[in-house]
């Protein structure tokens, strides 16, 4: 599975689970070290991060793609999902605005991603 299709699959299992303000930022052209691309997902309360976290895991591994590292699971307040060339950062509101990971690597471009695709 291309990288691109895993990040397509992560957006429609977080929008199964009504994950909000979903961004995906191409940080492998500031820093290819980290990764390739970096989702970040608003969930409501912890039981919310954790179920989209469970979807997106559950479902990509029906494809047989596994997460290198899971942090932050327990508490539910920042997920992070390591997944190699991506990575997911699902968050609680207070904890993404207090972070500001969009701002953070505000040089890296934003992904446009429609049903039909994603438009770099």
């Amino acid at each position: 599975m291309e990288t691109l299709e895993i990040v397509k699959k992560i957006i429609e299992k977080a929008e199964e689970k009504k994950g909000e303000d979903i961004v995906v930022l191409e940080i492998g052209k500031i820093n290819p070290v980290i990764a390739d691309y970096m989702v970040i997902i608003t969930g409501t309360v912890p039981i919310h991060t954790r179920a989209i976290a469970d979807n997106i895991i559950g479902g990509l591994k029906e494809y047989g793609v596994i997460p290198h590292h899971l942090e932050g699971y327990t508490e539910g307040r920042w997920i992070a999902v390591d997944y190699g060339d991506i990575m997911i950062n699902i968050f609680l509101p207070e904890l993404r605005d207090y972070y500001k990971l969009e701002w953070l690597w505000s040089d890296a471009p934003r992904l446009e991603y429609t049903a039909e695709g994603i438009k770099q």
